[in-house]
């Protein structure tokens, strides 16, 4: 078959275009994939970036939760070295009895470094001795609670005559609810009447704190001392649920849901289990922990 020569010229043509085509076509793709690679690696250096920030950030925030910390102790123990005297003169806060059954005056541990509100910012709570005699001996004990805001320690509540050294005198268990985070004062107070009574700090913002009466159980000492669940409720014991008369069962379910929260005691004096359980501290203690905490 004869080919013409526009016919030859025309095909020739067409088969340059096509390979112009394709090369351009390789380019593209090349170019393509060059692309995406870069653009790949360009977002492995951002993640990479935004990685090594956040790490930073979280080191400069641990960091900075340190050193709020250490302002937090150093606080403490300048506080605890100003009170030093009154702190001291709380002398009566546990007797046990040797083997010939004498009264041996132990050392006070009186002072608690807990987290009160969950916020991992911890209080500071100490009893010093107030009202001395004439003897120069302190026959009232108070307990304080210092919270560390705006540089420095504020008092954030304070529970007159936890303690004292005239009449029955008075025992007590400062414990705080580890699923809740709140805090309460059990004390026990011995007159004509024996009285157990339960207050709960207050969850107010504004200070000083309250301590509210949440529950008490009393009765006559001469007639029993049996005062556990089980037993039946006497004529002369006497429930009160929010300043309520109550039943004993009503009384003992309102405790068992306290108990079902965790508590856990700071400071106590009632001697025995409870007060081994206790995370208390003495003066020397106290300092010496927040001593390490600065270093």
């Amino acid at each position: 078959m004869k080919i013409h020569k526009p016919t030859v010229i025309s095909l020739t043509f067409l088969a340059a275009v096509y390979l112009v085509m394709q090369w351009r076509g390789k380019i593209a793709s090349v170019e393509k994939n060059s692309q995406s690679s870069s653009e790949t690696q360009s977002e492995a250096i951002k993640s990479d970036r935004e990685k090594d920030q956040k790490e930073a950030e979280t080191s400069s925030d641990n960091s900075s939760s340190e050193n709020n910390l250490k302002a937090v102790y150093a606080s403490y123990l300048t506080l605890l070295k100003e009170k030093q005297k009154d702190i001291e003169a709380y002398t009566w806060q546990i007797y046990e009895e040797n083997p010939v059954g004498r009264h041996l005056k132990m050392e006070t541990k009186g002072i608690a470094i807990a987290d009160v509100y969950g916020d991992s910012m911890p209080e500071l709570l100490f009893i010093d001795g107030s009202q001395y005699d004439e003897e120069g001996n302190a026959i009232h004990a108070n307990l304080h609670i210092y919270s560390f805001q705006d540089g420095k320690p504020v008092e954030i509540a304070k529970k007159e005559n936890l303690d004292y050294q005239v009449g029955g005198g008075a025992v007590y268990d400062i414990f705080l609810t580890e699923k809740n985070k709140r805090l309460y004062i059990e004390q026990s107070e011995f007159d004509a009447r024996d009285t157990e009574v339960l207050y709960l700090l207050s969850a107010s913002s504004s200070f000083p704190l309250e301590w509210d009466k949440q529950a008490s159980y009393s009765y006559d000492p001469e007639k029993s001392f049996e005062n556990d669940a089980t037993s039946p409720q006497r004529s002369d014991e006497e429930f009160i649920l929010y300043d309520k008369p109550v039943e004993k069962a009503d009384y003992y379910a309102f405790k068992k849901r306290i108990e079902e929260k965790n508590p856990k005691s700071l400071i106590s004096n009632f001697g025995g289990e409870e007060n081994k359980e206790s995370s208390a501290l003495s003066y020397s203690e106290a300092l010496s922990f927040l001593e390490k905490q600065v270093e």
